[in-house]
């Protein structure tokens, strides 16, 4: 795995420039995982590029776009049609103009490459290889599995593939995450920021076999909730209030030192 480009006090300021940019921009990522998405944009951890699936109107696309520049970069892809064909999508008609406004205004629009449209359509004519895939478009477990099964044959060895609000009640996140991922023997490092599930794609099953134990931990953790999700239960009252404290633990952000240790350190 190559070296970071950026040191703590320059990943800091990229931080507290994209939170500026942020300012006045209708988001559904949370502050405090913008630390994060941009951590995972900013620190290359395999060849190819970013691809963003769901971009509302355009915070998430900034994080991105700013991180992948400073790991030199020479753009990002984002892909969403805009409109809502989905029910977890949070306006009526199209965010279109909003998300074009807030790429020029902070001086995006030229980095980022803009499919307008459904994510399999673009699936159906992508090449290129990824280094980072940030799965933020349907939340249902249909779109959630359908966005992974289209790019997954894409991942570069070594990429990171995240899943935005894993942590929530959308349907469908948190089952892909763990039941395409946390028990797939292609991903090897993984955690949980905020509401992002996040893991890497390995080729070598050693490495991946490094792994397993903090995959099982994880799993073990999230699966009643998994559980109760698939069959449209609540979970009873001593597993949620196990779930919200497990929540809770993992709301900030890891340092990037510390995430780069985690990609390289043994279960």
């Amino acid at each position: 795995m190559p070296p970071p480009i950026l040191s703590k006090r320059s990943f800091d300021r990229l931080v507290a420039g994209i939170c500026k940019s942020l300012e006045g921009v209708e988001a559904t990522i949370k502050p405090r995982e913008v630390p994060f998405l941009a951590l995972l944009g900013a620190y290359r951890t395999a060849a190819g590029c970013v691809l963003e699936i769901g971009a509302f109107k355009g915070a998430s696309t900034i994080v991105l776009s700013k991180a992948a520049r400073a790991a030199g970069d020479d753009h990002i892809w984002t892909v969403d049609p805009f409109t809502n064909p989905c029910e977890t999508d949070l306006a009526d008609g199209t965010s279109y103009p909003e998300f074009l406004s807030t790429l020029k205004q902070t001086g995006e629009d030229r980095f980022v490459r803009v499919f307008k449209g459904l994510s399999q359509d673009l699936a159906k004519q992508w090449r290129d290889p990824i280094r980072l895939l940030w799965i933020d478009g349907d939340h249902s477990y249909k779109g959630v599995k359908r966005d992974l099964e289209s790019f997954r044959p894409f991942l570069s060895d070594g990429a990171i593939i995240a899943f935005h609000d894993v942590l929530t009640l959308a349907a469908g996140p948190c089952r892909v995450f763990a039941n395409e991922i946390l028990v797939s023997r292609e991903f090897g490092a993984c955690g949980i920021s905020g509401t992002i599930g996040w893991a890497q794609y390995v080729k070598n099953r050693k490495v991946v076999a490094q792994h397993h134990a903090s995959k099982h931990r994880l799993y073990s953790a999230l699966s009643p909730y998994v559980c109760a999700n698939a069959l449209g239960l609540r979970l009873p009252r001593l597993q949620r209030t196990r779930y919200l404290l497990f929540r809770n633990k993992h709301r900030q952000a890891p340092r990037p030192e510390k995430f780069l240790k985690i990609l390289t350190q043994q279960g």
